[in-house]
C-alpha cells in the first residue's frame, strides 16, 4: 500500500504484489504508489489482475512501451513469479517438465499485443477466429 511496506517486504524476502490496473490506469485509484514506478525501482514482483483480468497483458505492454524493464523481466511479473508465490513449481515458465500453459501473441512493434492461441497443459484451449492450425 506504500513504499515503506514494499521495502520492508523486499527486506523480509516476501513477494511484492501490485495491481495491473494500477499500471494501465496510470496510477492507483486509492492513493497507493504507482505500480509502474515500483516496477522500475525493483519493488514489484507480481502484477495481479485485481478486478480486471485483461489488465495483466495491457500492463506488460504499457511497461514495455515505457521501457520500464526488459520484456523477459516484465513477463515474469505475470507468469513465473505468481506461480512461484502460489507454490506452483510446474508452471510459469517455458522449460522442460513444465505444464506447457502458453499464450501465443501477435505483438507487432509499437502495437498492442493480441492473443492468438492458448495452450493449457499442452492442449489447445483457445484459438482466435481466423487463426489456422
Amino acid at each position: 500500500m506504500n513504499e515503506t511496506v514494499a521495502q520492508a517486504a523486499r527486506e523480509a524476502g516476501d513477494w511484492i504484489v501490485f495491481g495491473a490496473p494500477n499500471v494501465t490506469r496510470g496510477g492507483s485509484h486509492i492513493g497507493s504508489p504507482s505500480a509502474a514506478e515500483m516496477v522500475s525501482r525493483g519493488l514489484c514482483d507480481i502484477l495481479a489482475s485485481d478486478y480486471y483480468y485483461p489488465a495483466m497483458l495491457g500492463a506488460v505492454a504499457q511497461l514495455r512501451a515505457e521501457d520500464r524493464a526488459p520484456l523477459h523481466a516484465l513477463w515474469q511479473l505475470v507468469s513465473r513469479n505468481p506461480a512461484r508465490a502460489s507454490g506452483l513449481a510446474d508452471r510459469g515458465e517455458i522449460a522442460p517438465g513444465q505444464r506447457a500453459d502458453l499464450v501465443l501473441l501477435d505483438w507487432p512493434e509499437g502495437a498492442a499485443p493480441a492473443p492468438l492461441l492458448t495452450l493449457r497443459g499442452g492442449a489447445l484451449a483457445h484459438a482466435a477466429r481466423g487463426f489456422g492450425l
